[in-house]
């Protein structure tokens, strides 16, 4: 007995129908409705909706790793700004006192 393997054909669906369908499955719509009106399975749904997230998750974390040395970048100039927006208050608190220390001591 011989076994022939015969190859399987795939049907190939472009990217924009996959996001339509999953569009129409996050605003609510069933999965079994959404199968018996495009004549997609719902594995394949399922399927899609699970690399579709995966992806959202990994553009997600790609991201916030552009935006770190950014930040920190800011946050180092904020935080000399800090400081020297301090030292400008201390040096004004300072010369408020000498002056009210000048007023009091000539009107006595």
């Amino acid at each position: 007995m011989e076994v022939k393997k015969t190859k399987k054909s795939y049907t190939r669906y472009e990217d924009d129908f996959k996001e339509e369908l999953l569009r129409m499955l996050n605003s609510g719509k069933s999965v079994d409705e959404i199968s018996k009106t495009s004549g997609i399975s719902r594995n394949v749904l399922y399927t899609w909706k699970s690399k579709f997230q995966m992806k959202s998750k990994t553009k997600t974390s790609e991201e916030q790793t552009s935006y770190h040395p950014r930040l920190i970048s800011e946050n180092e100039q904020l935080k000399k700004e800090n400081a020297h927006l301090q030292s400008e208050r201390d040096i004004l608190k300072k010369a408020r006192q000498a002056l009210l220390l000048v007023l009091f001591s000539t009107s006595s």
